[in-house]
């Protein structure tokens, strides 16, 4: 009995690590690519490019496991990038850059939950508003820094 167990359990960990990466591509019911990237066994590994309905990239990034983890951009139909940050086991973390109309700029730092982030607004490369957003909803928001920094003394830039 014992024999039959560690012998199934080698060859499954055997198996396990000569998983073969294959690149796929997905495709719209149009047949316009839609995704491409790697896979092992049925997770999803390594970069990741995802395209809108139009052909025009959407977003691009790493999974490890079928999780999104490093650094990813995302854009908009038109091919602008509209922001990018990181994921750690498919959640927001560290560091956000929101890029909006009129040279405004977001820098979003998410807290350890991945849903709770505190953003500093820039106009023209100029810090002019800090807000707080919890579940993409507005909390709170601060037109002078120092009030900021008062309100927020564990945030550190």
């Amino acid at each position: 009995m014992y024999l039959k167990i560690t012998l199934l359990f080698f060859i499954t960990t055997l198996l396990s690590f000569n998983t073969t990466k294959v690149f796929v591509s997905e495709n719209f019911p149009s047949g316009q690519k839609s995704a491409e990237g790697w896979m092992a066994g049925s997770k999803k590994m390594d970069y990741w490019h995802y395209y809108h309905k139009n052909g025009i990239l959407k977003s691009k990034g790493n999974y490890t496991n079928n999780l999104k983890n490093g650094y990813w951009f995302f854009y908009d139909l038109q091919g602008n990038k509209y922001k990018e940050g990181h994921f750690i086991n498919d959640v927001y973390s560290k560091w956000w850059i929101y890029y909006k109309p009129n040279n405004i700029k977001e820098k979003c730092l998410f807290q350890k939950d991945g849903i709770t982030r505190f953003c500093l607004v820039y106009n023209n490369n100029k810090l002019v508003k800090a807000s707080k957003y919890k579940d993409d909803f507005f909390v709170q928001q601060w037109t002078s820094i120092s009030s900021f920094k008062h309100d927020n003394p564990q945030f550190s830039f």
